[in-house]
Order: C-alpha cells, then sequence, then structure tokens
C-alpha cells in the first residue's frame, strides 16, 4: 500500500479533543445564517464529525463537514472556515478523489495565509496538504509542505503533534520512492514522538507504518509482529482504516512468507472493512493479494473472483485519479520456460528403451515379439497423435480465422484424403455405414451447437452430455468427431478452449487477468490441465503465448 492513511487521522483525534462533547443536532435551516453561539454549534458538529470518521461514516463525515463551513462562513469566523474546507477536502481523499480534495486543499491554504502563524488551522492545512500530495508522488510538493508543518509547530501549544505528522509524511514519501531504510528511520522518530506523548492512537499508526516498511524489506516476521502490536491496541475509538490497514499488512506479509492459510484470514478482514470504508486503495490490494493467496491454496473460483473484483476496483481507483499523476502499479511478470515438445520426448524415450533382460530363447522371443507389439501400438498412437496434433496446431495457428470455417476445411480435406491410397488403412480405420450426406448433416449440427451454446465452457463437460442435447447416441456422436474431423471428444472440446483462451489473452478487457482466470474461463477445470494443453496444441505455455503477442503489440 503506497497511501497510508493513517495521517490524516492524527488531526482529526487532534481536533476532536479540542472542542465541547456537546452533540445536540442542529436544524439544518439555521446552516447558512447567523447565529448567537456560532462556535458552539460548530464544537458540536466538530464532535460528531470526529465520531463518524472513527466509525467509517465517510458520509456523514462529509455532511458535518459542509454544515461547520456553511455555519462559519455565515458568521466570518476564518479559523473555522480554513478547518472545515480541510475537512471536506479530507474527505475527497479519503475517498480517493485527489482532483476534488487538492482543490479544497489550496483553497483552504490560500485562505489561511491571512491566518497568524499560531493558527491551528493554518498548520492543519499543511499537514493534510503534504499527505495529500504523497498520495500523488508529488515528493518535491510533500517536503515543502512538511518544512512548512515544522516551521509553524514551534508557534504551536503542542508542537510535537504536528512534528510527529511531519515525520510520518517524510517516511511516506520515502516509502513510495522506494527508500526503505530511510522511511523506516522516519516512522521509527515518529514512534518514538509517540510514546514520549503517550498518545495510543499515534502509537497504533507509527507500528502500522513500520510494518508497512519492513514488509518491503522481506522482514515479514517483524512486519507481523508490529501489525500484531497495532492491532492489540485497538479500541472501539478507533478508525477502522487503521484496522483494515494493519490487517492488510499482516495479511500480505503472511502470504510473502508462505502461510496462505494466515493470510486468508487477515486479507479477508482487510478487505471487508475496506469495503465497508470506501477505502479503495486497501480493498484494491487486498482483492490482489487475494488472488494470489486463494491460487496458492488451489481454489480456482474463489481466486477468479478476487481477480475480477481487483479488476473492477482498480478501474474505479484510477478513475479518481483523473488528471491527478496516476500511481505506478508494477506487474509482476511470469518466467518464460524453455518450449519442449511432449510427443517428441514420448517418442524418444521408447526409441532408447533396450531390453535389459535375458532369459532361454522361447522367453527371450516371447518377450520380444510382446515388447514389439507393444512398441509398434505405441508407436502407431503416437504416429495418430502425431497427426492429430499437427492438424489441430494448423486450425489454432490462423487467428484471424473462424474456428467452424476451419473445422469444415478440415472435414472436406479428410473426405479427399480418403480416395488415396497412401490413406487407405487410415480410411479403413474410419470407415462409417453413414452415408456422406448424413455425414454433411451431422457436422453442421454438432458445428452449429458448438457455436451457439458453447459447451465447452462448462468445466465439467461430457461426451454424454454433448450427445444427449443433439438427440443422439454416444456412439453415434464420437463416430461422427472420428468421422468428420478425425478427433476424440477431448480434443474436440480442447481446440474450442485454447482458441477461446488465445482470443480472451489477445482482448484488452482482459489484460488484467491471471493466466489461471484467463483458463477457468476458457473452460478448463484447473491449471495443470490449460497449462498442458495448451503447449501440447500451441507449442507454447499460455505466460509464454501472452507475452510474446504483449511485446508484438507494444
Amino acid at each position: 500500500m503506497k497511501k497510508l492513511p493513517f495521517l490524516i487521522i492524527y488531526v482529526l483525534t487532534t481536533v476532536s479533543t479540542l472542542f465541547a462533547q456537546n452533540q445536540t443536532e442542529t436544524d439544518f435551516d439555521i446552516y447558512s445564517q447567523k447565529v448567537n453561539s456560532p462556535k458552539d454549534s460548530i464544537a458540536k458538529y466538530r464532535q460528531l464529525l470526529s465520531k463518524s470518521h472513527r466509525a467509517g461514516d465517510l458520509e456523514a463525515f462529509q455532511k458535518y463537514g459542509q454544515i461547520i463551513f456553511l455555519i462559519a462562513e455565515a458568521n466570518e469566523l476564518k479559523e473555522d472556515q480554513v478547518s472545515a474546507l480541510t475537512y471536506l477536502a479530507i474527505y475527497h481523499q479519503q475517498v480517493d478523489q485527489y482532483e476534488k480534495s487538492l482543490a479544497k486543499y489550496l483553497e483552504a491554504e490560500k485562505l489561511s495565509n491571512s491566518l497568524p502563524e499560531n493558527s491551528f488551522s493554518r498548520i492543519l492545512v499543511q499537514v493534510n496538504l503534504g499527505n495529500l500530495y504523497n498520495s500523488i508522488e508529488n515528493y518535491e510538493k510533500v517536503k515543502s509542505s512538511m518544512q512548512k508543518v515544522i516551521e509553524l509547530a514551534k508557534y504551536q501549544e503542542n508542537p510535537d503533534n504536528f512534528i510527529i505528522s511531519a515525520y510520518n509524511s517524510l517516511g511516506t514519501a520515502n516509502l513510495n520512492q522506494g527508500n526503505y531504510h530511510e522511511a523506516l528511520k522516519y516512522m521509527y522518530k515518529a514512534k518514538d514522538l509517540a510514546e514520549k506523548m503517550n498518545r495510543n492512537d499515534r502509537i497504533i499508526g507509527a507500528l502500522i507504518n513500520i510494518s508497512e516498511c519492513q514488509r518491503h524489506l522481506g522482514k515479514y516476521e517483524q512486519a507481523i509482529e508490529n501489525s500484531q502490536k497495532a492491532l492489540d491496541r485497538m479500541d472501539h475509538n478507533e478508525s477502522i482504516e487503521l484496522e483494515a490497514s494493519a490487517n492488510c499488512v499482516m495479511g500480505i506479509s503472511y502470504y510473502l512468507s508462505d502461510q496462505p492459510i494466515q493470510a486468508l484470514k487477515k486479507l479477508k478482514i482487510a478487505r471487508d472493512l475496506a469495503i465497508k470504508g470506501s477505502f479503495l486503495n486497501i480493498q484494491m490490494e487486498s482483492h490482489e493479494y487475494l488472488t494470489k493467496t486463494y491460487e496458492a491454496l488451489d481454489s480456482i473460483k474463489s481466486s477468479l473472483r478476487e481477480q475480477k473484483a481487483y479488476t473492477e476496483t482498480r478501474e474505479r481507483y484510477f478513475k479518481t485519479l483523473s488528471k491527478a499523476q496516476q500511481l505506478k502499479l508494477a506487474k509482476e511478470s511470469e518466467l518464460k520456460s524453455d518450449i519442449i515438445s511432449e510427443q517428441k520426448k514420448s517418442i524418444l524415450s521408447l526409441i532408447k528403451e533396450k531390453q535389459v533382460f535375458i532369459f532361454s530363447g522361447i522367453v527371450l522371443t516371447i518377450l520380444l515379439i510382446i515388447s514389439s507389439i507393444i512398441y509398434q501400438n505405441k508407436r502407431r498412437k503416437l504416429t495418430e497423435e502425431s497427426s492429430q496434433l499437427k492438424d489441430i496446431k494448423i486450425l489454432l495457428e490462423n487467428e484471424n480465422g473462424v474456428l467452424r470455417d476451419k473445422l469444415n476445411a478440415l472435414a472436406e480435406q479428410i473426405q479427399k484424403q480418403g480416395t488415396f491410397e497412401k490413406d487407405k488403412q487410415k480410411s479403413q480405420t474410419k470407415k462409417s455405414s453413414i452415408s456422406v450426406k448424413d455425414q454433411q448433416k451431422y457436422m453442421e449440427l454438432i458445428l452449429n451447437y458448438m457455436d451457439k451454446e458453447k459447451p465447452f465452457l462448462d468445466h465439467e463437460i461430457k461426451q454424454s452430455d454433448i450427445a444427449d442435447q443433439l438427440s443422439m447416441s454416444v456412439h453415434l456422436f464420437s463416430e461422427m468427431l472420428n468421422v468428420c474431423f478425425q478427433k476424440n471428444f477431448n480434443n474436440f472440446i480442447n481446440i474450442y478452449r485454447v482458441d477461446t483462451a488465445k482470443k480472451l489473452m489477445q482482448d484488452p478487457k482482459y489484460k488484467n487477468y491471471k493466466v489461471l482466470a484467463i483458463g477457468y474461463e476458457a473452460g478448463f477445470p484447473s491449471k495443470t490441465s490449460f497449462n498442458r494443453v495448451f503447449k501440447k496444441l500451441v507449442g507454447l505455455t499460455p505466460s509464454e503465448f501472452q507475452n510474446k503477442k504483449t511485446l508484438t503489440t507494444n
């Protein structure tokens, strides 16, 4: 998680301690009118605002911020106007609407320049503005804002409150730049200062920031330990965003240290809390690592579900950035493997087979005859399979053609080959009592059904299922596949699945899908079967094919 959310919460917690405890609601009609005690009204809504933020109710948080602004504007309370604009900017930042957030901060900053140096609202703007600049990766602006915070802090009653926020922002900037050791130094400074202040909320935030640095440094055990310390310190008064962040860091650290079962529990908690609080960045990263965790646990359906959720959340997240500088998300590249033909390996292994046992003449002769028969049968099957694979590869090579048309062409070619002497033996083995006219009728029936109903997308489809749907016996259906296409059922179905997978990998809508998800969408029941069949029919693994197409496109 590059964007660390806890920095905002520190300021809000400070704000909530500065005002009265009255939580009586104000009539909506008086928001834009002058009142006798505007400060008291503002204090009430500040309490409600702080409470709603801790509960993760961001819509209520925004509403109370708007109320405070209207009261302050109507009663010419510039200090409170600046604070209210900052709250509204915080709301937009919390829901990842960075453009709107930046506009509110800059409006607040401009208004605050006329306030005295000891103004709380003036330093409040800079603390949160620095955090926003971290989110949009403008690190020079982060440093500039934090320098203003450190300068203004000396005019405040409790300068440590603001210095600790500056440490966190500077630490986050270094974290986002990949300077993890430097970031960790700032995070520990923030933790030490929080302990000196005896502020539990700030200790919690510092521990989460530290664990985030440690997981990037590969210190997963320490990251898990510090995240747990943060969770142990939490009570009902803490923000659910802190809880979501701690669980997310812990879950990722468990996954990266090969503990998927423990990772699953923490990542699910983080995801659910992030969805509840509309924390898109945490939600996105939770979905991303749940995808990987479910894959490690061989739960294909769950992994696919999280992959889709990650893609949808990621699209929503980037839409919120608009003209703001988009965060860089590194794509994990898959290792390429050498292209080795399984069929060739099988044939070579048979050629290298030697009889090592020597028996008496009769026994040796019998064994040699039996071995020869077995060898010839295997060789014949491999030759037939090689011929089928050659046809299939030709079918799948032309990616611009329609699969139905290519299968029709193959059937016509097979019919013509049957007349040649060199194919006499093959033709006899495929001989059918069904007339050519009826064969054509059944072939069209089969191809139409495959195009319209797409039964190959069903992971558990059986030959009998399709035969039933076509009102054919299993024997007749199998015979037509053999006679018309010289394919058995599995090869016939896999042609459609591989063709579908290739198209999905070239479809921009599926560019963020993992290879496992593509295979599952194409009808393959497992990662193993997808890799094995795809390589057998295409000559490349799915990952190699996808990388090749990506390079070609670029």
